[in-house]
């Protein structure tokens, strides 16, 4: 084993290299032949070529960067902690620019508009509390991974119990579910690119960006960052450019004035109908980026992102990386996908029109996150495999980082902590390199078996970590917060998110607020017990017949995967039986909706009166909203929103009460849950937190003479080691606190980013005016910021 990581021998490792990348595109290219005539490569001979380039490219940094990268740990996981800041900037950026990313980015304009990417924007918020709080707190712990942190903040057992559990939790299980995620997205890719089934796209994705990162370490991760986010920019922006030359589209212009589009544009909810603005804008900015611990957004900073400003030069070099981050990635990259994923309702309005044109793609995978590798496959030979290049390059960036990341984990955090405390150095390389493969395998079959769209993963994620955040935040100025804290808030929060997930569901989650007088406007409520118990009776009658069926839906899958690989025949007549069987059990749940179930004539009258009024409302809000951007409602639409207006009707039984409701109440589902998350947890770890012992003096004091973070929370330590004789707040930043300019620069980083991002759209809606008060409000945030910033300082 030593032997094989002998890089001194570089003739036998290129060998080897070639060896397995041959291998694997030998594999992957008869698993694509053994249905020629069933789907079939986009790509032409300039397209491999410029494939070929990449992969040969991104393959050589890894190379080079492995002569330094097996000297030790230290070399391997952090870079030497010698790191620049656009580096590592850029770096950050590249690995949250996933090949998922622009397939959810995609869903979410197709079915809510651009202003559902408030599910993600409103992260900025926690980003720049990172920037000019956390960059500079992380730099001074001098720690190798963020995990190693509870054993310098708490003390005792239960400190290593905290970093053994996550170390294996966050590196293993949640790190290979986001990988999984991503792996997804090229498994989409490769059916509608290369016409591949999903286990040679998976050999294919993964076996470059598994070699160099196994190879080169983190700073072969961090180079070859550098060189995709180039490809994958270009790119994407090259990918929206195509997308509006389709003669569908005719042109940006068209696109933007188009009758499907024109009511997705706005990247503000209506303030007219709270229940557009309350889950989209409200939940988001106001709870979820401080309550929610996600990858890449962590309050109080924290994984991957933790990883780069631990390898910064220093904390002046973390702080301009984050920011740097933060910048490129919410105001620079959005727009690009968001033109791709409006176009793609133009060319395809409805799911249907995609399965009709790429037959091949599996029914579990047809999600309105596929619409942008569909579009991309309009692009010409040449340009075509540039783009695919990118969506490869955003996809191994992404895999490059989580690997290491999940390997530094492994190694740091349980291998060497609990396992073998006195292994060498290149031993732990060599067991890192070893862990990095074992992830990306892990990662692959949970994209090729329960996985199927970017958005439930993204939910999943949320509600997994909803009620912590405020810990990690916390964790930092209050010495009270413990390792019992967080403990207890992690058990909390699996149970409360499993109860909800597989407990409450959407019915479950809709009971909790459809009575309340918030909704009313929007709920008949019709006092039957009678009819409650009568209809509860007959739908459980039904359910096992539906059950069945659907049990019976996920075999068709795995029979048009097996005649996928015989005929197009075959195919089309298993793709048929599958759709048959899907329309059958859409019909039977309909059939047992409640709504169907009622046949009370008097009841059947209120409920018709009920739609004519929401269909009145609804059709006075459309008009007021088109009429804002100085469009008319054509006769058709009008035609349409009253189907909708019907359609968005359902009942759910409630004790003894049915209440039937329009379903636009339905988006108040996942806010509802967070909020219901967040609470529990909280008062979970609250009493934890009061109720279990502190943290020792010793360690306290410790922390805070590392990390000094100052403010009201660290008083009594203070004054208690003053009191015995030491002085660990020689910088006197109890009293001298930074906290309140930092805000500040909170909000001025935020003004600036986010006017960044709507002078950018307001450019391409072609709303000069617009533009050019976003652009002044950008440059005048920007100078107050870097003011203020001159004010705090750092500790270089």
């Amino acid at each position: 084993m030593r032997r094989l990581f002998n890089f001194r021998d570089s003739g036998r490792l290129i060998i080897g290299t070639i060896s397995i990348l041959t291998a694997a595109c030998v594999s992957a290219a008869e698993a694509a032949t053994d249905a020629p005539k069933v789907a079939n490569s986009m790509l032409q001979g300039i397209d491999w070529v410029v494939l070929g380039i990449f992969f040969m490219l991104v393959i050589g940094i890894g190379l080079m960067a492995s002569r330094s990268a097996g000297k030790n740990t230290s070399e391997f996981f952090l870079g030497g902690r010698g790191m620049p800041w656009w580096l590592l900037g850029v770096s950050m950026v590249a690995c949250t620019f996933s090949c998922d990313t622009p397939n959810l980015v995609t869903g979410m304009c197709r079915m809510g508009g651009v202003v559902s990417n408030w599910g993600w924007w409103a992260f900025l918020i926690t980003g720049m509390v990172t920037v000019f709080i956390y960059a500079g707190l992380w730099r001074r712990s001098k720690v190798m991974t963020d995990l190693e942190f509870y054993e310098l903040r708490y003390s005792g057992k239960p400190a290593a119990f905290l970093r053994c559990f996550r170390s294996l939790y966050l590196g293993v299980f949640f790190n290979c579910l986001i990988m999984g995620t991503v792996t997804l997205a090229a498994i989409k890719i490769g059916a509608v690119i290369f016409g591949l089934d999903p286990l040679p796209s998976v050999i294919f994705a993964s076996v470059g960006v598994v070699l160099y990162a196994t190879l080169g370490g983190i700073k072969g991760c961090i180079w070859a960052d550098f060189f995709q986010y180039s490809i994958a920019m270009f790119g994407a922006i090259y990918a929206a450019y195509i997308a509006c030359q389709q003669p569908e589209v005719g042109g940006l212009t068209n696109l933007l004035k188009h009758p499907d589009v024109v009511g997705k544009l706005s990247w503000m909810p209506d303030f007219s109908n709270w229940l557009a603005w309350v889950p989209l804008l409200l939940i988001p900015v106001v709870v979820q980026w401080w309550a929610v611990w996600y990858p890449g957004a962590e309050p109080g900073g924290g994984g991957y992102i933790a990883q780069r400003m631990l390898a910064a030069k220093n904390e002046k070099n973390a702080i301009g990386a984050t920011l740097f981050f933060n910048f490129m990635h919410y105001a620079i990259r959005p727009w690009p996908w968001i033109i791709v994923g409006l176009a793609s309702i133009i060319c395809y309005p409805q799911l249907a029109d995609i399965k009709a044109q790429f037959p091949g793609i599996s029914p579990a995978y047809l999600a309105h996150d596929i619409a942008y590798p569909v579009m991309i496959s309009k692009l010409g030979p040449g340009f075509l495999g540039l783009v695919v290049a990118s969506l490869v390059a955003a996809y191994m960036s992404t895999i490059g980082t989580h690997l290491n990341w999940g390997s530094s984990y492994a190694v740091n955090d349980f291998y060497k902590r609990f396992l073998k405390p006195n292994a060498s150095e290149k031993e732990l390389v060599m067991v890192g390199r070893l862990c990095t493969v074992l992830l990306m395998i892990i990662a692959s079959t949970m994209a090729l078996t329960f996985l199927e769209s970017a958005n439930q993963a993204f939910e999943i994620l949320l509600l997994s970590g909803a009620g912590t955040g405020a810990i990690y935040i916390l964790r930092w100025f209050w010495w009270r917060i413990n390792a019992w804290t967080e403990i207890i808030a992690m058990i909390a929060a699996t149970i409360v998110a499993f109860w909800i997930v597989l407990g409450l569901k959407t019915d479950g989650t809709i009971k909790f607020y459809v009575d309340s007088s918030a909704v009313s406007d929007r709920v008949l409520a019709i006092e039957s017990p009678e009819m409650a118990r009568t209809l509860s009776f007959q739908r459980a009658e039904m359910q096992p017949a539906i059950d069945k069926q659907k049990a019976l839906l996920s075999k068709k899958v795995d029979a048009w995967k097996k005649a996928n690989k015989e005929s197009q025949a075959a195919r089309d007549q298993a793709r048929a039986a599958y759709d048959t069987l899907n329309v059958q059990i859409g019909q039977m749940e309909k059939n047992n909706s409640v709504l169907s179930l009622i046949t009370d004539s008097a009841a059947l009258i209120n409920i018709a009166n009920f739609k004519a009024r929401l269909e009145s409302d609804l059709l006075e809000r459309e008009n007021a909203k088109l009429a804002k951007a100085n469009s008319k409602l054509a006769p058709d639409a009008k035609v349409a929103l009253k189907t909708k207006a019907f359609s968005s009707i359902a009942a759910i039984i409630k004790g003894k009460t049915i209440y039937v409701y329009d379903t636009e109440i339905i988006s108040l589902k996942f806010p509802v849950q967070l909020l219901i998350c967040v609470f529990f947890v909280t008062i979970a770890w609250l009493g934890a937190t009061f109720l279990s012992p502190g943290t020792n003096k010793a360690t306290l004091r410790n922390f805070y003479r590392t990390c000094h973070p100052g403010g009201p929370g660290w008083r009594r330590v203070v004054e208690e080691a003053k009191a015995d004789g030491e002085n660990i707040d020689e910088k006197n930043l109890v009293s001298d606190w930074k906290m309140p300019i930092q805000i500040l620069c909170i909000m001025l980083g935020c003004f600036a980013i986010y006017s960044s991002l709507f002078c950018i759209g307001n450019i391409i809606y072609g709303k000069t005016v617009g533009a050019i008060i976003m652009a002044v409000v950008a440059i005048a945030s920007t100078v107050g910021l870097f003011f203020c910033f001159d004010k705090i300082g750092t500790e270089d």
